[in-house]
C-alpha cells in the first residue's frame, strides 16, 4: 500500500472530536511516555529541508523515542488513545516539518512543549527567551489549526492521573 494512501486514511478514520488539539497533543506523550518509561531527550533536530518524507518521519520517530537519563517528566495524562491514533497526531507535526526555518522552529516549541513536556523555562535557550517559547508554542498551534481545521480548537477536559 503506498504510504501517502495509508496516511490519508489513518487521518480521515480518527474521531477527531475527542479532544482539542492541545488534547492531542498531550495524549500522544501520555502514549509514547507509556512506551519508553521516560521522556525523551532533547536532541537538536536535523534540517528537515534536505531530508525526504521518509527520511523526516524516521527522524522524528527516533527523535520521540529516545530515552532521557533523568526521571520522567511532570505531566500525568492518562493516555487514552491508540497506537492508530497516535500516528495520526505525529503526522500533524511531520507534516508540518520542512517548509520553512520559522515553521520548524514553532513545531521544535510544540514537540518541545507537549511532546517531550518541557515547561516554559525549560525552553530558554541562548537563542529563545521564556517569552518567544509562548510565542513560537502559539504560532505552531496556530498553523496547526489553519492545517487542519477539523481539530476542534475549544478547550476540553481531559483525565488526568
Amino acid at each position: 500500500m503506498d504510504a501517502a494512501v495509508k496516511t490519508q486514511h489513518i487521518m480521515q478514520t480518527i474521531d477527531w472530536s475527542r479532544f482539542d488539539l492541545e488534547g492531542w497533543l498531550y495524549q500522544f506523550y501520555a502514549w509514547s511516555d507509556g512506551r519508553t518509561a521516560t521522556a525523551r531527550s532533547m536532541i537538536k533536530v536535523p534540517n528537515f529541508k534536505k531530508m525526504t518524507q521518509a527520511q523526516r518521519e524516521e527522524a522524528l520517530s527516533e527523535y520521540m523515542l529516545l530515552q532521557e537519563e533523568s526521571k520522567s517528566k511532570h505531566v500525568n495524562t492518562i493516555c487514552m488513545i491508540d497506537d492508530n491514533e497516535a500516528r495520526a497526531v505525529q503526522r500533524l507535526v511531520i507534516d508540518m516539518q520542512g517548509q520553512s526555518e520559522i515553521m520548524d522552529e514553532w513545531m521544535n516549541a510544540i514537540v518541545y512543549r507537549y511532546f517531550l513536556t518541557l515547561s516554559w523555562p525549560e525552553m530558554v535557550t541562548s537563542k529563545r527567551s521564556q517569552m518567544d517559547a509562548r510565542f513560537d508554542v502559539k504560532c505552531g498551534l496556530a498553523a496547526l489549526h489553519c492545517r487542519y481545521p477539523f481539530i476542534d480548537h475549544t478547550r476540553k477536559i481531559t483525565v488526568k492521573k
